[in-house]
């Protein structure tokens, strides 16, 4: 069916697919549905579409819908449900298990939904796990791999690690976290994935200092407050000025803070990370700090690897 181009299309095309609904139509239902969501996009609608995507067995369609209005599926128990619903039955249980985290810290399924949602995963990925076990070995032995991958190629590749069910993502994210051939965006990577599942216990990780830290995932989430602090203070000195310069440096700060986690919190010196970013590519001068100029070393040394 080709669309239409007429004023209010979203409310022609809501007509036809409640017409079709009600005749028992539902393909036909969600196509106009659709049409509808391209001509004016809600969150409602788009929750009507995912779940109707569901119950016809279109598991893409409604994973497509379901990520792309994530957010609003934390609103009520009900739409809750339907995210969790879509990403175990499209076999996501990474994402299911995010998703319930996420869900916790809004306080809106009872501690009894929740844990009935966990047990449901739990069940659900230890079925796939005897079903595919010749799958995820080969993934877990591609995975092996990535000590002697290049640091690029270790970016590219850890991603495949969420496809792995919980216990042997943890196995291997720990190993990972404290091997020194794994570069340190990824160590980040993979002690993120740990805090997005909701991991509690502390786990021991390589910094990009190559001391050992013992950290809790879920106690260590990312804390902008240096970033901002860094970015209010360039652009109060460049926003005037030397806007070209500004632009470049707030990109170089993203990269360099994305190297500090997970322990961002243990360099909240904003005033002298600026510093030391204006004395590099300004003429600015002034008393630098020793601490951040030996980590800011150290990242330089890192982002040069990854060329």
């Amino acid at each position: 069916m080709t669309p239409i181009d007429f004023p209010n299309n979203d409310h022609y095309y809501l007509a036809l697919a409640e017409e079709a609904f009600s005749a028992g139509d539902y393909l036909r239902a969600l196509e106009n549905y659709k049409y509808a969501y391209q001509e004016n996009p809600t969150p409602k609608l788009n929750h009507l579409i995912a779940g109707l995507a569901l119950e016809q067995g279109d598991f893409s369609a409604a994973l497509e819908y379901a990520e792309e209005e994530s957010e609003s599926y934390l609103d009520t128990p009900e739409t809750i449900d339907l995210f969790l619903q879509i990403q175990v039955y499209s076999q996501n249980f990474f994402a299911a298990r995010e998703f319930l985290w996420r869900s916790q810290k809004v306080k809106i399924l009872t501690e009894e939904q929740t844990d009935l949602w966990l047990m449901r995963i739990n069940d659900q990925e230890a079925f796939y796990e005897r079903q595919q076990q010749a799958v995820i070995k080969e993934l877990e032995a591609e995975l092996n791999q990535l000590p002697s991958m290049s640091a690029v190629d270790q970016l590219l590749f850890v991603r495949k690690i969420r496809q792995l069910p919980e216990e042997r993502l943890k196995t291997i994210a720990e190993k990972f976290m404290m091997t020194p051939q794994i570069v340190p965006l990824v160590r980040s990577y993979l002690f993120e994935s740990l805090a997005r599942i909701g991991v509690t216990e502390k786990v021991h990780y390589l910094t990009i200092q190559d001391e050992i830290a013992e950290l809790s995932p879920i106690d260590s989430g990312f804390d902008d407050s240096l970033q901002s602090g860094i970015e209010t203070r360039l652009n109060d000195y460049l926003g005037d000025n030397n806007p070209i310069l500004l632009a470049n440096l707030l990109e170089q700060v993203k990269v360099e803070m994305a190297f500090l986690y997970p322990l961002h919190t243990a360099f909240m010196k904003p005033d002298a990370w600026t510093a030391s970013y204006l004395a590099e590519y300004s003429e600015w001068s002034g008393p630098l700090d020793e601490e951040v100029e030996a980590i800011r070393g150290r990242i330089k040394q890192l982002l040069f690897d990854y060329h």
